[in-house]
């Protein structure tokens, strides 16, 4: 817990970084002792203060330092079970097995450019913008980039282990494994696309992991 401030009064967000909740601030001290205009924001809403004083009694009485330790086996227990769903995720999509269909690499070239194409005259015609169409004689590091987005989300049980993490407790981590095990397979189907693979891998990663 945080040393109380030496002042008279401490406001609400002062409380709560020492542990205090809206309905322990309800339950123990109810009414603020006096309310003063936020020097931050003068628009905002006029702040709440306590006695420091009251709020010293409180915290010392036995029926707060129950409320407390109720209060802390709850946080426990919910992140227990927090990290318990994590857990199961990340164990499920370690598991989980890439399907990548196989065709030789001029085919899949040509299917990724009519699908860039097919996609990008939708969007344009959607917006009333023009875009310039992929051929065979377009630049190879972008005809691989597009070869290697097709091969993902066209080719691959990708979106759909996707879908299946999408919301669920430990997203991020999931997110990231489930982006090494697609490229990596990809890599291995398709080793002339490795590295366009590695780069994309490593712009999806975090920072930190990337480096």
């Amino acid at each position: 817990m945080n040393a109380i401030p030496d002042t008279e009064f401490v406001s609400k967000s002062t409380l709560k970084s020492r542990g205090w909740t809206d309905k322990s601030i309800e339950s123990f001290l109810t009414k603020p002792d006096k309310t003063a205009n936020n020097p931050y924001y003068k628009s905002a809403s006029p702040m709440k203060l306590y006695l420091t004083s009251r709020v010293l009694v409180a915290e010392q009485s036995r029926a707060y330092i129950a409320f407390q330790n109720v209060s802390n086996k709850r946080k426990a227990s919910s992140l227990k079970a927090t990290q318990t769903k994590k857990n199961q995720l990340l164990q499920r999509i370690k598991g989980c097995k890439i399907e990548l269909e196989q065709k030789s690499p001029t085919e899949v070239k040509q299917d990724a450019i009519v699908s860039y194409n097919d996609f990008k005259e939708q969007m344009c015609w959607e917006r009333e913008h023009e875009y310039t169409p992929a051929t065979e004689n377009s630049d190879d590091e972008f005809l691989n980039r597009i070869t290697v987005n097709y091969l993902r989300h066209n080719l691959s049980n990708y979106d759909d282990q996707l879908a299946a993490i999408f919301g669920r407790v430990g997203v991020g981590d999931a997110y990231a494994i489930l982006n090494e095990k697609i490229y990596a397979k990809i890599a291995e189907t398709y080793p002339h696309l490795r590295e366009e693979t590695e780069k994309q891998l490593k712009r999806k990663l975090p920072k930190n992991d990337a480096a």
